[in-house]
C-alpha cells in the first residue's frame, strides 16, 4: 500500500539515515529559491544535481516506498550518479546492450563527468541498478566481472556504508560513517 502518510513516514525515515551518516539535513522550504520537491509522479526518478534554477521534482510513485529508493533517488538529487555510470565501470560489470529495453539505454550510458571521488566501485551501492534493470525479459543487463557480486548489485535496503563516505566527501563532511 502506497498511501501518502506511508510514504511520508519512509521519506522521513530517510532523511534520519542522512543525519546520521553525513552532515546533509533536510529541512521543509521557506523562501529558497534551490530546493528538492519529493511528489508522487510516475515510478521512481530524480535528475542527478539540482537541475533548475528553482524546484527539482523527485518521483516517489507507486511502488518506491522503501527506504533504499527513497535514499538512492535523494542521492541522485544531491549529485550522485549510477555506479554502472562510472567512467571505470567496465573494469568490473559488462553492460549487455542488446537485453535493455528500447528507450532505457540512458541508465546505462557511462558519464564521463561524473566523479568516483577515488572510491572503488561498490557493488553493494544503492545507487547500483539490479542485473535486470530494465531488460526486455531475456536476460541480464548487467553481470559482474566478478560472479560472487551478481546478487549483490541492486540492492535496495540502505545506503551502503561507501554511498555515506562518498556524499560526506562531496558534501566536505567530516562526520565519521559507521
Amino acid at each position: 500500500m502506497n498511501s501518502a502518510l506511508n510514504v511520508k513516514g519512509i521519506i522521513l525515515r530517510a532523511f534520519e539515515q542522512f543525519r546520521l551518516k553525513s552532515c546533509v539535513d533536510f529541512k521543509p522550504r521557506g523562501s529558497e529559491y534551490h530546493f528538492i520537491s519529493a511528489q508522487k509522479n510516475r515510478g521512481c526518478s530524480s535528475h542527478v544535481g539540482r537541475s533548475s534554477k528553482y524546484g527539482q521534482p523527485l518521483s516517489i510513485g507507486n511502488y518506491c516506498d522503501h527506504i533504499g529508493i527513497v535514499e538512492h533517488e535523494f542521492l541522485h538529487a544531491l549529485g550522485i550518479w549510477h555506479e554502472q555510470s562510472r567512467y571505470d565501470r567496465d573494469e568490473c560489470v559488462t553492460i549487455v546492450w542488446k537485453n535493455i529495453k528500447c528507450g532505457h539505454e540512458r541508465n546505462f550510458v557511462k558519464v564521463s563527468h561524473s566523479t568516483t571521488l577515488g572510491f572503488p566501485y561498490d557493488y553493494s551501492s544503492v545507487l547500483h541498478d539490479s542485473e535486470r534493470s530494465f531488460s526486455k525479459g531475456k536476460g541480464p543487463t548487467i553481470i559482474t566481472k566478478q560472479p560472487e557480486y551478481q546478487k549483490m548489485i541492486g540492492q535496495r535496503l540502505k545506503m551502503s556504508p561507501q554511498d555515506a563516505l562518498m556524499l560526506n566527501k562531496l558534501y566536505r563532511c567530516s562526520k565519521c560513517v559507521s
